[in-house]
């Protein structure tokens, strides 16, 4: 029987923002895709999620790619304010969850400096885990690994066995949610349930169903 469910972040509980989050800072369609290339589909950026390495190392590798681009890679990145953006119907998701009888956590691959400069859409992660929402508030998660903070990211397999082991998690009773297919088959290797999210209302179904199929038959696998 499911008992937990982990939710990702960007794309799940808030908007993340690529392609996008350059031509709202002003660049033309060309030079976004140009600065997406050598920065969020570079091997550097996940680095910056990893949270070890000098972020001016982490910058400066990514203008080497792309020298031309220097300025634009300094004013988007040195700040990183709307990279994140808030998902309103996210707490009242949260609390439809938590209301069918889920322990609800956060499992994401999430930057320091982009929780230092995204406080508006964090209001759904606890305060101790860098967010700004309080804690044991409506719609709050407080328990979760942030990439940053273990110093790896998903898809490798330490982010999830630090998931499991901090909070004493049982892979065969907690699913998890993602946007992203490869962080589900890590968390998949580890036996731990996952869903693919499309959408809100597509998580809950299932979720609903999972329950209904273990009141009928508890030895039922009802997730992959």
């Amino acid at each position: 029987m499911i008992k937990n469910v982990v939710l990702d972040i960007g794309g799940v509980l808030a908007n993340y923002h690529t392609l996008d989050y350059y031509i709202f800072g002003g660049c033309s369609e060309k030079t976004a895709r140009e600065l997406v290339k050598v920065t969020m589909e570079s091997p550097y950026w996940a680095q910056n999620d990893i949270g070890l390495m000098p972020y001016d190392w982490i910058l400066g590798k990514m203008k080497a790619l792309n020298p031309s681009l220097s300025d634009e890679i300094e004013k988007s990145l040195r700040r990183q304010t709307g990279i994140v953006s808030r998902r309103k119907e996210s707490k009242d998701w949260i609390e439809t969850i938590r209301n069918l009888g889920y322990r609800v956590l956060v499992l994401s691959n999430f930057s320091w400096i982009a929780l230092r400069d995204c406080p508006d859409a964090m209001d759904f992660l606890g305060e101790n885990m860098g967010g700004t929402g309080k804690t044991g508030a409506y719609g709050v998660i407080s328990e979760g690994i942030l990439s940053c903070t273990v110093h790896t990211v998903k898809p490798y397999p330490a982010i999830y066995a630090h998931l499991l082991t901090r909070y004493g998690l049982i892979p065969e009773e907690t699913v998890f949610v993602d946007d992203t297919q490869a962080n589900l088959d890590g968390a998949r290797a580890y036996g731990i349930h996952t869903i693919l999210f499309r959408s809100r209302e597509q998580v809950l179904q299932e979720l609903s169903e999972a329950a209904e199929a273990a009141r009928s038959n508890p030895s039922d696998r009802a997730f992959t």
